[in-house]
């Protein structure tokens, strides 16, 4: 004898459920499945992209081999040239060296 589908059987038992609180609660469910399987990656996603662009705001290239190391380097890992960059001398400057102490003094007239 040929046995019926399992598929034939979960028809008839969700056409029972449905109707019930039970059937609503594994609706919700699927819904709440459903929006999660779809939120979860455009949030790691949006992670990924914002991490990426951090990363590429520290990206330097070297212009004699044109490589791409993180801008913290003196020196180029690739072909050794040195780096000479503007920006960076100001950011190793201690801030004491860049402030003017000013001392008030009293002018006689």
């Amino acid at each position: 004898m040929n046995k019926p589908s399992s598929l034939i059987w979960m028809v008839f038992i969700l056409l029972v459920i449905l109707p019930t609180p039970a059937g609503k609660f594994i609706i919700d469910l699927a819904g709440g499945i459903f929006l999660i399987i779809t939120i979860i990656p455009l949030i790691l996603g949006g992670v990924g992209w914002f991490a990426w662009k951090r990363i590429q705001s520290n990206l330097q290239t070297c212009e004699a081999c044109g490589s791409s190391f993180l801008n913290n380097q003196i020196i180029c890992p690739i072909c050794g040239t040195i780096i000479e960059n503007a920006n960076d001398i100001n950011e190793n400057m201690p801030a004491s060296a860049a402030t003017i102490d000013i001392k008030s003094e009293e002018i006689d007239q």
